[in-house]
């Protein structure tokens, strides 16, 4: 990774915590994701008006690549929607970070996506995974496979795929890009939040109420904008960096440091319990992400 990887993605990282504690504290739903996936549209359109990459001349690689990436980040949504209903943010946020980290190192080792990193690397993958799945516990003592049978963790599991897919096929729709500017990766970025926006509207369950809800949260709210502007800025930084480093599972990793902040907005602002699993679980992270540079 890069010197200028690295601080796009520690940029990216504050932005990141920032839109997920913004969601969290305003009851989320898909109807909420919806508006801020929207509004992500409306302000990258001067992007991909700009951007002079020849869309209609890239592959059919590139195309595929680039549906996988709509239809997972569809998922993602849909997913963290759902978790942040059932559990806490310092719960659900570092369990959705956790497994992506591990299943985009196996996944790109797998199908040689990127150059494979050393073994250290992969040890600091797993004190990565292993301090997320430590933080959203109550006790130390009572760490085992019961205590991830919440009743949350269907939609952290669908969250983590999600996060796996999308970031994958960014990666490789990416490789078929005439350049790396920023309004070649900000015109990509458009048409993948047209996409995640009109597939999210077709998910929508359009009672009474979620009709209600979207249009409350659409004219009454600004958190939802707030969150788009927020998510939108974190993950365009990822993309531009994503051609600076020789594995895509590096970025997964160095986004989690994200989780220390992420639970530290929780617990001063959503007044979350501090613990110590949470305490040593985001210690175990820092330390991996130590491993994982040298």
């Amino acid at each position: 990774m890069t010197g200028f990887a690295f601080v796009l993605i520690l940029i990216s990282v504050f932005l990141h915590a920032g839109w997920n504690f913004i969601s969290k504290a305003h009851r989320p739903s898909i109807a909420f994701f919806f508006t801020a996936n929207a509004i992500t549209v409306i302000a990258l359109l001067p992007l991909v008006l700009l951007c002079k990459s020849p869309w209609s001349s890239l592959p059919w690689q590139f195309w595929g690549s680039f549906a996988g990436s709509v239809f997972f980040e569809v998922l993602y949504a849909i997913g963290l929607a759902r978790a942040y209903k059932r559990g806490d943010i310092s719960t659900v946020y570092p369990m959705v970070r956790a497994l992506p980290v591990l299943s985009i190192a196996l996944l790109t080792t797998v199908f040689r996506i990127g150059k494979t990193p050393p073994a250290a690397a992969y040890a600091g993958f797993l004190l990565v995974a292993i301090g997320c799945f430590i933080m959203p516990q109550k006790k130390l003592s009572g760490l085992g496979l019961r205590c991830f049978l919440v009743p949350a963790m269907g939609p952290i599991l669908l969250a983590a795929a999600g996060t796996t897919g999308y970031t994958i096929f960014d990666k490789l729709a990416l490789k078929y890009l005439s350049d790396d500017s920023f309004l070649t990766v900000g015109g990509y970025y458009w048409m993948v939040e047209l996409g995640i926006s009109l597939g999210l509207l077709a998910c929508i369950p359009f009672s009474k109420r979620e009709t209600a809800e979207l249009v409350k949260k659409s004219i009454n709210g600004i958190h939802p904008y707030l969150c788009g502007i927020f998510s939108c800025a974190a993950y365009l930084l990822v993309l531009c960096a994503m051609n600076h480093v020789t594995n895509v599972s590096y970025l997964q990793a160095f986004r989690q440091m994200s989780l220390p902040l992420g639970a530290a907005m929780g617990f001063v602002f959503l007044h979350e319990k501090i613990t110590l699993p949470k305490v040593l679980g985001m210690i175990v992270v820092v330390l991996g992400l130590i491993l994982t540079v040298l």
